[in-house]
């Protein structure tokens, strides 16, 4: 990667190089531009060579990105675009516009009908096409991705949970796919927690092609959310830079400008993270780090030695810092209005509050909260608001349930003394609901006792329900959950909203010794196998009610 050396322009130097800006229809087609500076733009198309072995084409039509070529090389697929928001539009607007003597050039791209415009900035000596995307309007389907589509005979090297070519049947519709032999393959499982997110992508053949995700401060979902990335079909890999989806989604589509996020092209290594503030220059609405603001502040409370993580998020936007020692520090954050949350682990833990942050100012902030009390009497996994711990916890982000390397989703009976590594980590009403859990009591408690079921994660309604001796719980005691209207394990996530079920158990239903609780998984709706109506469990407390 070409160091960020660049020095943006001062406002008059600016308005300049944008009084220069050349509408890409107006040029005579065939002819270079401004004397053999490095890009040439014609009726049909704009082209662009940076002068490190990248160059890329952009259909002045249509706004897709229709070549792209590293040291010579075409790396797009055949009969595919090398970049495009969606799946591409018929018809846009498209502008070139030309910055420090035609030694940088951003393209525009805009759909007025939908609302959406696509920037492409590239400048002389970087191997990077830096992007935005602009969203004024609701997207119909309500998805907002850049995906560019390459070709899979040159880079060979990408996720292989993601590789789909050779499978020879479909598990779930058209995107999760299974081999022979019952391993299984699926987009879905290439995806990273943003808070951990790094340049992903492909290599082979001395090229490589990564994106790098820049500024998620506009996706929805939250500091842990994972979406799809990388995926080789055979015929193309297709690296997708997501903004919005409905995926297992907890937030709405935010509306505005999103990125800046780059494509890199490598001789094979991966590029690194690195900031893209000088592009506040050039792409309209894109505020510069200086023109944002900072929360710091402390947070405290009994985390169970689980990582601590703030997180904020408004309508204009969502940012996240990591507790150190018991202190934080989020940069870069627009002006407005957030709620701040304090998790352990990927737990929502104590209140939330509303702070506002505005330019060139840092907010303080105070926040406290402890994870829930490990239960007395059992407890199972670790209220840490994932399924780690539990069995198939391990495999579920890269594999479908049906896999044939998962183990077992069902069995006669568990035991709180086998711990939670033998307990599965959701519950399938048409696969393994009921199950049967024994645990043992010294005695009885007077008052009954209280269990707690906690849950990351819901699908079509499932929620469950529990029997013990002569008691069953209530419907009441298993409010139905909130619909995010998405697949959720088999898709490779637990990531939804965490909810926990309270259940008071009369001491006639107990006895001394060992105890049988049975938990099942009501609905409304019903399914087959693993698109039944499920749940997800975070962990599972017996305490005296």
């Amino acid at each position: 990667m070409t160091p960020n050396s660049h020095r943006p322009p001062t406002s008059r130097k600016r308005r300049k190089a944008l009084a220069g800006g050349i509408a890409s229809v107006a040029v005579l087609a065939g002819i270079g531009l401004l004397g053999g500076q490095p890009w040439a733009n014609a009726a049909s198309s704009i082209t662009f060579d940076t002068g490190t072995g990248v160059s890329f084409v952009v259909n002045t039509t249509n706004g897709n990105m229709t070549s792209l070529k590293h040291n010579g090389t075409e790396l797009t697929a055949s009969g595919q675009a090398a970049g495009q928001f969606e799946s591409g539009w018929s018809s846009a607007t498209v502008t070139g516009q030309t910055f420090n003597s035609g030694s940088s050039i951003l393209v525009s791209a805009t759909n007025s009908s939908i609302g959406v415009t696509q920037y492409y900035f590239a400048r002389k000596n970087d191997n990077t096409i830096y992007m935005a995307t602009n969203i004024t309007k609701a997207l119909n389907p309500g998805e907002a991705r850049f995906i560019t589509r390459l070709k899979s005979s040159l880079l060979t090297t990408s996720p292989v949970a993601a590789k789909t070519a050779g499978t020879t049947t479909t598990v779930e519709g058209s995107d999760v796919f299974a081999f022979a032999g019952g391993q299984t393959a699926s987009k879905f499982f290439s995806s990273q927690r943003l808070i951990t997110q790094q340049p992903f992508g492909a290599s082979g053949s001395g090229h490589g092609a990564y994106l790098i995700p820049g500024n998620n401060d506009m996706t929805s979902g939250g500091p842990f959310f994972r979406d799809i990335e990388v995926n080789d079909t055979g015929t193309a890999v297709n690296i997708t830079h997501y903004m919005f989806s409905g995926h297992q989604q907890t937030e709405a589509l935010r509306l505005g400008l999103h990125g800046p996020y780059a494509l890199a092209l490598t001789d094979g290594a991966a590029p690194t993270l690195h900031s893209m503030d000088f592009l506040s220059s050039y792409i309209p609405d894109l505020l510069s780090n200086a023109q944002r603001g900072g929360v710091s502040g402390t947070a405290s409370g009994s985390f169970n030695g689980l990582g601590a993580t703030v997180g904020l998020a408004g309508p204009n936007g969502q940012y996240w810092g990591q507790v150190k020692a018991g202190q934080f520090v989020i940069g870069h954050v627009k002006p407005g209005t957030y709620t701040a949350t304090l998790y352990a682990g990927e737990l929502a833990v104590g209140s939330t509050k509303t702070i506002t942050v505005a330019a060139g100012a840092t907010t303080a902030l105070a926040l406290t909260g402890s994870v829930p009390a490990a239960g007395t009497l059992f407890q199972l996994g670790t209220f840490d608001g994932t399924p780690a711990g539990f069995l198939n916890a391990d495999k579920i982000e890269t594999e479908h349930p049906s896999d044939t390397r998962m183990s077992a989703w069902t069995a006669s009976g568990y035991s709180v003394a086998s711990g939670a590594a033998k307990f599965p980590m959701a519950e399938f009403k048409s696969v393994n609901s009921p199950m049967a859990l024994s645990f043992t009591l010294a005695s009885v408690p007077a008052g009954g006792a209280k269990l707690r079921i906690a849950t990351t994660s819901s699908f079509a309604g499932g929620r469950p329900a529990v029997t013990i001796g002569s008691y069953s719980s209530p419907s009441s005691a298993s409010p139905a959950p909130a619909n995010l209207d998405s697949r959720n394990v088999t898709r490779g996530t637990w990531r939804g909203i965490n909810t926990t079920y309270t259940f008071t158990i009369p001491a006639s239903a107990l006895k001394t010794g060992t105890n049988t609780l049975s938990i099942s998984t009501i609905s409304g709706s019903s399914g087959t196998t693993f698109l039944s109506p499920n749940f997800i469990f975070d962990g599972l407390a017996l305490d005296p009610a």
